[in-house]
């Protein structure tokens, strides 16, 4: 971790898988619930703000966690 910062690499990347795998359980809920049809807009926004987030996430894996 830097002092000045307080940024540390290892705890960010911690975070993202943490999120990232949060976000991927949400989304087998959604794509499990019965409710999930054309119509429901509530699931279907936030099925694609779960997209979304998981790119942004994996953007930020690609350029701040290695491996």
């Amino acid at each position: 971790m830097t002092k000045a910062t307080g940024y540390s690499p290892s705890i960010l990347c911690q975070q993202l898988h943490a999120l990232y795998d949060l976000l991927q359980k949400r989304k087998k809920e959604i794509m499990a619930d019965p409710d999930l049809n054309p119509g429901n807009d509530e699931l279907n926004n936030e099925l694609e703000l779960i997209h979304r987030r998981c790119q942004l996430i994996q953007e930020c894996f690609e350029n701040f966690c290695p491996s």
